[in-house]
This record gives structure tokens, sequence and C-alpha cells, in this order.
């Protein structure tokens, strides 16, 4: 599948710059704030911090997804664009260990930035884009969401490195504002018109097409006179508690079986890869004899097999269905873990290359699936329900990694989180083969 289609369409190519440029933003400064706390402090748990206040957003992810679903999403992409330009100014006061701790409150504005603007730009997306360019759309802001990973901390690196922490805040103040521009310049949606009785579209299994479902006729009485019907007034169905609708999301998940299945897999296997956040390291000083900074070239290995994984990705879904391209990407990243064991470097970084694919077809497919199976006023909230779960699970394995990695030989706990991973993988895996068989 040509991602190309979707990339000829002018509203998602405006969709699209403005992602890019948001994240370029992003991910410019992705290192720095680490950087700063480790130069001031020296200290390499002050560094890691930072990273930790990045993810800590991800568990209140609920509350973004409330907001994203009762708000337009183009407009409140222009407003996250124009508040995250602002929250980046403190870094410039971070100019000694006195002032280090503020490094910690913009990294959890990043984090999020990052939140808000992928799972509004998701609802975005289900709305503007029929059913079948979803997951082209997917795969285009996915693969070049990681190609900026790439590329943004390196230059954010250089800028910081050679001007100093001001003129990369003003760099990345800029990045958001066009992206606010680009945003506003989409087209306002149009209001629809109200639903008419007749047949609706039900979403079908997993990976699978739509299907039509028809619509109750409500019981007529012969004895009603045709005045009598016109003059009653029309039933306004009661608003649900605010409680509820915080966790639609949730429990739209939770009542889904390809959602609920693919849920249970991706945070398992987020699980556990918090752990290898930490046996990386492990992986480079001890099976491979070589220095931290080792870790930029498995970062571009991981980048260029997540490029592959994004591009790849589509026309695996139009072929398989999410389902399996969720548990293929889950199993690939399972399997790419344990060959970190061998102790050579073109074993291991091919390994991170197929590593980032998985993660990549991973996030593509999953979120198709959401967009597909959620209806249009949901997919907020269940885009950052998944984020949630992953956050959650995310921060523990990062702490338990790295408790464990100084107890257990890495070896021993990198076969053990792939083989657990592989597992995950199969779950996922096994949901489409039963779909396929009703």
């Amino acid at each position: 599948m040509d991602i190309g289609e979707v990339l000829r369409l002018p509203r998602f190519r405006l969709v699209y710059i403005g992602m890019a440029v948001s994240l370029l933003g992003d991910a410019s400064l992705l290192l720095v704030p680490g950087i700063l706390a480790k130069r001031l402090t020296g200290s390499d748990g002050a560094a890691g911090l930072t990273l930790f206040f990045f993810t800590l957003p991800l568990c209140v992810s609920p509350f973004f997804g409330y907001l994203i679903d009762r708000t337009d999403r183009r407009r409140l992409l222009v407003v996250t664009c124009l508040l995250s330009g602002v929250a980046l100014l403190p870094l410039v006061a971070v100019t000694g260990p006195e002032t280090f701790w503020l490094v910690y409150p913009v990294s959890s504005a990043m984090g999020c930035s990052y939140a808000v603007i992928f799972a509004a730009l998701g609802g975005l997306l289900k709305g503007m884009l029929p059913e079948r360019l979803l997951g082209q759309a997917n795969g285009a802001l996915h693969t070049t969401r990681q190609g900026l990973r790439l590329v943004g901390p390196l230059l954010g690196v250089a800028i910081h490195a050679s001007s100093g922490i001001a003129v990369l805040v003003l760099f990345d103040v800029i990045t958001f504002l066009v992206a606010a521009a680009v945003f506003a310049a989409l087209p306002a949606p149009a209001p629809g018109p109200a639903p008419a009785p007749g047949p609706v579209s039900v979403p079908g299994p997993a990976g699978g097409p739509s299907r039509p479902a028809r619509a109750s006729r409500p019981a007529r009485s012969p004895h009603a006179s045709r005045s009598s019907r016109s003059s009653r007034p029309a039933r306004v169905p009661p608003a649900r508690p605010a409680r509820e609708e915080f966790w639609a999301g949730v429990r739209h998940v939770a009542a889904d079986p390809p959602l609920r299945r693919a849920a249970a897999a991706s945070c398992l296997m987020f699980t556990l890869a918090g752990a290898t956040e930490s046996l990386i390291f492990a992986v480079i000083e001890h099976g491979l004899g070589r220095s931290p900074e080792f870790t930029a070239l498995t970062s571009v290995a991981m980048g260029a097999g997540a490029i592959a994984g994004g591009l790849w990705g589509p026309t695996m879904m139009a072929r398989r269905g999410e389902l399996s391209v969720i548990g293929a990407g889950i199993v690939l990243y399972g399997v790419a873990v344990i060959c970190w064991v061998v102790p050579a470097d073109t074993v291991v970084l091919a390994a991170m290359a197929v590593a980032g694919a998985g993660l990549t077809m991973e996030g593509v497919a999953r979120a198709t699936l959401v967009q597909r199976r959620s209806p249009g006023r949901l997919v907020g909230r269940v885009s950052t329900a998944f984020e949630s779960m992953a956050g959650f699970t995310q921060l523990f394995s990062l702490l338990a990694g790295a408790a464990l990695v100084s107890l257990v030989d890495y070896r021993l706990l990198l076969v053990l989180v792939g083989l657990s991973v592989c597992c995950a993988g199969g779950h996922a895996l096994r949901g489409r083969a039963r779909t396929a068989t009703r």
C-alpha cells in the first residue's frame, strides 16, 4: 500500500506538516534536559529522572482523552502547540545547580504535549479520512515520527553545544508557532446532519471490512393519530455523569474483544520492554566491550528499522489485518531482544533495527485499530486509555529493570524478557486466528 495516496490529499498534507514541525521541536529538545541535569549536578540519577518526568503525564492520559473528545480537535492542536512553546521558556533560567530542577517540569510539559498532539491527531484523522486510508495515514505519521527522533536530538544537541540553551529554546518555540499556524489553517469541521434511521456502519472483525447493521424501528401503534405524533416533544437522552464520560474510553476497550486483546498484548510488551532501557547499557558494556557512546549507533539502527516498519506496516494491515500486525511486531521485538545476548556488533545492531521495525509496526497497527473500532466521539479517550496503561506499566518496568540488572545476569534477563514478549505477540496473533475462523 503506497502512503503517497494519502499524502496527495491537501487536508492531510496540512496535518502531516503540522505534526512534523511540532515533533521536530519535541525531538530536538529530547536529550537536552538530561544533559543539563547531568552537567549541573554530575548525577546519573538526576539525568535519568528527566525520562521519568517525561513519561509521567502518560499516567493521566484519560484526562487528556476526555478533553480531546469534548473540544474542537483542530483548535486543541493550535492551543497545545502554543502552550508547548511557552512551557519551554523556563529552560533559559537553568544556569546552575540551584536552578537545574526546572528541567523536570519542562520534561513533564513535553510529555503532555507529546501525548495530547498524537491522541488529538488520531481523532482528527478518524473524521477526515475514509477508513481505507487510515493505515496509510498512520504509517506516514509514525515513519516521520521515527525519522525525526533520529535527526531531532542530534540537531538539538548541536545547537545547544554551539549556541547555548537560549538559542535552542528559541528554535523550538518557533517550530511550535509554525505548527500552530499550520493547524489553524485546517478548515473547520462542518456540522454533520442529524443521523437518519437506516443502515449504520458497524466495525467488522479486526482487519476486516465494516458491515451494515439494521437500524431498529420503533413500534408504531395503529391507533396513534398523526397529529398526536407530531405534537409529542422529542425525548432528550439524559446526560451521563462526568465520571462515566471520563472512563468511557477504558470501558470501550474492555467491551471490544479485538481492542481488549490488543491492549493486553501491548501492555505486557511495554511492561517488559521498559526493563531493556537498563539492559541495553549492560549489553554495550559487558557484551560488546564498548563505551556508553555506542548507544548513538544503536539508536540510529533502531530508528532505521522503525522507518522501514512504518512503511511496511500499512501493506501488511491491508493483507492480514491490524491484530496480525500488532502480534507480528511484538514477536519481532521479542526475537530482537533475545539476539542482544550475542556478543557481536553486527548482530546487536541488526537486532536493534528489527526491534525498531517491530515497535513501529505495533504502533501503526494499534493506532489504526483504535480509529477503526471506536466511534469518533470516543477516539481521543480510547487512544489515551492505551497510552495510560502503557505509561503505568512502562514506569514500573523502568524501575524494575534498573534494580534487576545489578542483581541478575543481563543475558538471562534478556532471554526471559524476549520469550515473554513473544508470548504477548502470540496472544494478539491468536486473537486474529480466532476471528478468521468465525
